[in-house]
């Protein structure tokens, strides 16, 4: 039962979302919320990110078992595609209820989006060269839930938005570099297969010199 147990969270890509949780709930807490509320921030992320990780691995499963992907817990370990069924049902319910309960109806639906665009990664576009375009709609809808679950009345500039739109694609190429190679190999698309390690890097160097820019132009304007 323990190690069924630690296969799911490890299905659920634990660092990364983990990650996501600590950020956003921390960001909440920073933007000054100080109530119970934070504990539906943390609910609606967890579930969130659980939901994207168990339906990436389910529906990876086959490419990862051809791969030979025994870090993964559908290949190394005792769970089968079918397990995962049950979970993200439960995990998608708890999203939608926490994410109104943590941000009200807009960000809410905001966070319930984020999500979805994730899920679209997962179906559709991971291997295509639109990869990085659910990225990019996740963490820009995630600062209007992250401002919204701290106060009603709070909205980022659009420089913010930007800065975390960018953040979400330079996430993306960092994520899909490591397995460019055997994703190559394997004739796996997707945007960094698609641009290779130089062309990548290179995006992500622009859009990270787009952020500075942004961040100045956001300060030079307060």
């Amino acid at each position: 039962m323990r190690s069924r147990i630690l296969a799911f969270i490890k299905a659920t890509h634990f660092p990364q979302a983990l990650t996501m949780v600590l950020l956003t709930t921390i960001s909440s807490w920073v933007l000054g919320q100080r109530s119970f509320v934070l504990i539906f921030v943390f609910i609606a992320v967890a579930s969130g990110q659980a939901s994207i990780g168990w339906v990436n691995d389910r529906q990876d499963a086959k490419i990862d078992s051809v791969l030979n992907r025994v870090e993964k817990p559908l290949v190394g370990d005792s769970l089968q595609p079918s397990d995962l069924a049950r979970p993200i049902q439960i995990a998608t319910v708890l999203t939608v209820v926490f994410s109104f309960l943590a941000a009200g109806w807009i960000g809410g639906l905001a966070h319930i989006l984020a999500v979805a665009s994730a899920q679209i990664y997962n179906l559709y576009l991971a291997r295509t060269t639109w990869s990085w375009l659910p990225y990019a709609v996740s963490f820009g809808l995630l600062t209007v839930f992250v401002t919204q679950s701290s106060s009603l009345q709070l909205w980022l500039s659009w420089q913010l938005v930007l800065i975390a739109i960018c953040v979400g694609v330079i996430a993306h190429v960092v994520n899909a570099l490591p397995d460019m190679q055997r994703d190559k190999q394997s004739n796996l698309g997707g945007l960094v297969v698609a641009l290779g390690k130089p062309k990548s890097l290179a995006v992500a160097a622009l859009l990270a010199a787009g952020i500075l820019w942004l961040l100045l132009d956001f300060w030079l304007t307060r």
